[in-house]
């Protein structure tokens, strides 16, 4: 049980120098607040320019000392990485016994496909190799990297997660078992790591997970563009993409240690721009595999759109793998690779609300302006007891985020929540039933935080077993200060004015079977009448439209859809004035797979979708 509020404060919340793997490093720094908080740059500033400096490996790292050092029988002697500490699913290109197995019924947004096709052991390219670093750790190479054409000829490509390290070594077309001496091409040694500061990854900073490296030349002098030639880096021309993708897991997945090759077409990976492709064998190791148009086998050479990568590292398992979309930015950072730039300096990027990985512990939403300015906000309650607002910019999107609570075990406890205009001030305030059956009013939320409570019904009152709540203007006032309550005996009640108390009640329906059924209630203006409507996801996926509701009754019912499995899976739900024209008409759905979308002017048709959040990719 919660305990009360009343009775306490609120809890507010050395070894010598061998043969190693390019380690998956995590790029973001560590979230300040809450979920969706943007990343902070190497500054510490979310917000400012973000930087950072290419290592370089320097004069004591050269050709000679990459081939001296790596010895057949330190090669087979590698063993693979460890797992990196806190990496989301997938986040290292994970191999079978390690990819997430979630079910049909926890991602309903992803339509089941058919059976993906299977890489097939390839002989392998010059043009494509493998990466090693020199670090304290004996292991095995863990990314792929291709030549790709620069002025200087000495540019590689690959996932910008695979970097930065110290003395790292590229090995084109890698032989298993041979020194550096009899590899076919030999082994370069790699002098500076050059990758985009933004890269996070999840979220949009994932869509930035490409890196670039210079290479030194080798023993006589030449560039490796003279001795392997070069594949071609190329804006990518859209989601559907036909591909060859080639890359080199690790050995343990194959004792023959050989390269893979899978032609096939893209598509998106929903929430992100980034390529999606359905092909078998890409376990770790893969990371930085180029994916090639136009890859002509006598040449060995293509037009790379893509690389392995992305989103969780670039897949939640070997069968299903993504790659980010080549735009402006790529060829950004290819400049300042060619150029040897001193420092990579970006803006940030726009504030974006999270990932579906997080915005699956939400357990609460509710809509209103909580800073005043006319716009609408939304107020999110965590599984974790934290509390967030998150500052609408009027257009359907957001601004920022503020945490009101730090995790706690009160706020844990709230078990329905709804914003509207009780106290009659400036902002928004907030109807929080706790699961003790306490009701609670905080009049004039803001980001500053709740400021004073004050108490509607005491703990262990017949209002928990209040299921559902919703706000409005269902009286008539010109107020949104009236409360829709589906009781779990399926009973329907009106409270007029509900910030001075539940007095004024009326029975919109009495207990009964059908509205049991009523899984989610949403006030908002959909119609533009005198008083406000509710839509209502029942729990066989249907949706209805109840027209001004008021102490007459639910008004006129209009079906807006279903019934759908889909719509099953809309598992919270708000209305809010989130676009342009700022009436309540724009509803914001959470789905049980963390995607949240938001429809945009709902009338008697459920208004057009818009992606806010991308449903999580585990």
């Amino acid at each position: 049980m919660r305990i009360s509020r009343w009775s306490r404060s609120v809890a507010v919340g050395t070894g010598g120098v061998v043969l190693a793997a390019l380690a998956t490093t995590a790029s973001a720094q560590e979230s300040i607040a809450g979920p969706g908080t943007p990343r902070p740059g190497p500054d510490g500033a979310p917000g400012g320019v973000s930087a950072s400096a290419p290592p370089k490996s320097g004069a004591a790292w050269t050709v000679e000392d990459a081939e001296d050092f790596w010895t057949s029988g330190r090669m087979a002697a590698a063993t693979p990485p460890p797992p990196a500490k806190d990496s989301a699913p997938g986040g290292a290109r994970p191999g079978s016994a390690t990819k997430a197995t979630a079910s049909a019924a926890s991602t309903p947004r992803v339509r089941a496909a058919a059976a993906a096709p299977a890489a097939a052991a390839y002989k392998g390219a010059k043009t494509i190799g493998v990466l090693y670093y020199v670090d304290s750790g004996m292991t095995a190479h863990s990314c792929t990297a291709s030549v790709v054409h620069s002025p200087k000829g000495n540019l590689i490509l690959t996932a910008g997660h695979c970097g930065p390290g110290k003395k790292h070594a590229f090995v084109p077309q890698y032989r298993t078992g041979k020194p550096a001496a009899q590899q076919p091409y030999g082994i370069w040694a790699v002098d500076r790591f050059f990758k985009d500061p933004r890269h996070t990854d999840t979220g949009p900073g994932s869509n930035l997970d490409f890196g670039f490296a210079t290479l030194k030349p080798d023993r006589d002098g030449r560039p490796i563009e003279r001795r392997t030639g070069a594949n071609t880096l190329t804006r990518t021309p859209g989601y559907r993409v036909p591909v060859t993708v080639i890359g080199y897991p690790k050995a343990k997945y194959d004792p023959k240690d050989r390269a893979v090759k899978c032609r096939t077409t893209t598509d998106r990976l929903p929430g992100y721009k980034q390529l999606r492709m359905k092909c078998a064998g890409f376990h770790g190791g893969t990371s930085g595999s180029p994916w090639l148009m136009d890859f002509d086998e006598r040449t060995q050479r293509g037009k790379v759109v893509g690389n392995l990568g992305g989103a969780g590292g670039g897949g939640s398992s070997s069968s299903v793998s993504y790659a980010p979309f080549y735009d402006d930015e790529v060829f950004k950072l290819y400049d300042d690779a060619v150029a040897d730039v001193a420092k990579v300096e970006r803006p940030p990027l726009p504030y974006a609300l999270g990932v579906g990985e997080t915005w699956q512990h939400a357990k609460q939403l509710a809509a209103g302006d909580y800073t005043g300015d006319g716009k609408a906000d939304l107020l999110a309650v965590w599984a974790s007891g934290e509390v967030t607002l998150h500052t609408g910019d009027g257009k359907g999107g957001f601004r920022a985020q503020r945490r009101l609570q730090a995790p706690n075990g009160t706020w844990k406890h709230a078990a329905a929540i709804t914003g509207g205009d009780f106290a009659g001030g400036r902002r928004s305030d907030l109807i929080v039933r706790w699961s003790d059956g306490e009701v609670t009013l905080y009049p004039d939320v803001s980001t500053a935080g709740f400021g004073r409570e004050v108490r509607l019904a005491k703990a262990g009152s017949t209002w928990k077993h209040a299921t559902r709540i919703t706000a409005g203007r269902f009286s008539g006032n010109d107020r949104a200060d009236d409360l829709v309550v589906r009781w779990s005996d399926g009973e329907l009640t009106l409270y007029r004015e509900a910030g001075v108390g539940f007095t004024k009640e009326t029975r919109l329906q009495k207990p009964n079977a059908t509205w049991k059924r009523a899984a989610l209630l949403v006030g908002g203006d959909f119609t533009g009448g005198d008083r406000w409507d509710v839509v209502v996801r029942w729990s066989d996926g249907k949706l209805t439209l109840h027209q001004d509701v008021g102490t007459g009754g639910l008004g006129r019912k209009t079906q807006l859809g279903g019934p759908s499995a889909l719509w099953k899976h809309a598992t919270v739900a708000t209305a809010g004035g989130y676009t342009a024209g700022g009436r309540p008409d724009d509803i914001v759905v959470r789905w049980s797979d963390g995607e949240v979308s938001l429809y945009a002017d709902t009338t008697t048709r459920l208004g057009t979708e818009r992606n806010l959040v991308p449903p999580r990719t585990a």
